[in-house]
Formats: C-alpha cells, sequence, structure tokens
C-alpha cells in the first residue's frame, strides 16, 4: 500500500512541475456526463464507475482492515473529493474530504486512509464523490468486506 501513495505522490509533483492541461488533443476517451448520486441504501454489490472518478485500492470485494487505505484518479471541480466507507446497511461508518493533486480539467491523483469500527465482518462500500467538470454530482464506489480490528 505505500508504493501505491508513493506513486501518486509522485504523480501529483510530476502533475505540479509539468502544468495541468485542459486541451482537447489531452483526452485519450470519449467524454460522459456523470450519473446522479443516488441516495445510500445499502452496500454496493459491483463497483460504481464514474469518467470524472477512478478508484484503483481497494480492490472489488477485497477484505479491508482499519484503517483502510483509498486510492485513486479523479478530475472534478476544485480537485475536491469525499470518501466514505459505509457499512452493510449503507450507514457512514467514516468520512473525508480530501483533495486530488489535479483538477478542473486535468486528471489528479488522490490518497487518504479512513479509520472505522465494526463489531463484525460485514460488507461494506467505499465511496468517492465529487462534482464532475459538467457541474454534475460524480461518484464512483467498490464493494468490500470490513473486518474488525
Amino acid at each position: 500500500m505505500r508504493i501505491h501513495v508513493a506513486v501518486a505522490l509522485v504523480l501529483g509533483v510530476a502533475c505540479l512541475l509539468a502544468g495541468c492541461t485542459n486541451r482537447a488533443e489531452d483526452v485519450t476517451e470519449p467524454l460522459t456526463s456523470s450519473p446522479a448520486v443516488p441516495e445510500s441504501t445499502g452496500p454496493v454489490t459491483t463497483a460504481v464507475e464514474d469518467a470524472a472518478i477512478a478508484i484503483e485500492t481497494p480492490f472489488m470485494d477485497g477484505d479491508v482492515g482499519t484503517p483502510v487505505s483509498v486510492t485513486g484518479t479523479a478530475d472534478v471541480v476544485d480537485a475536491a473529493l469525499t470518501v466514505r466507507v459505509l457499512g452493510e446497511d449503507g450507514g457512514e461508518l467514516a468520512a473525508i474530504v480530501v483533495n486530488a493533486s489535479c483538477g478542473d480539467g486535468c486528471r489528479g491523483t488522490f490518497a487518504t486512509e479512513l479509520s472505522y469500527f465494526v463489531d463484525r465482518r460485514q460488507p461494506g462500500t467505499i465511496e468517492v464523490s465529487g462534482v464532475g467538470g459538467d457541474g454534475d454530482p460524480a461518484l464512483a464506489s467498490v464493494p468490500v468486506v470490513l473486518f474488525p480490528p
């Protein structure tokens, strides 16, 4: 996990040194609008992907302990993201606001750790949200298995 954080930091510094661009020729994927952020009604059973946010770790259906390391990339307004750990009932167990290394037209990296508490092994969800470049909510999530300390 420390390697992922180190890579995220190196990429963030590279983005700052090279300058983030918003040139049309830098786009390698077709642009799509972000889906509306759904209300949390329970754990996600499949990964929710969004063009604006990609979760790299933890892996889908992976076992996670506390603290859980969450890494990924995003292109969101003001580079601002909310990372949450949700329990099996969809209730929030932990949340933190983080910044990607770049935003507003360029894809940056993010990395954080969240501590949570559960008293037994249970399905859960890691959720990352922000505001996409088009102004619509952006959301990515991955189902995980939470286990107690």
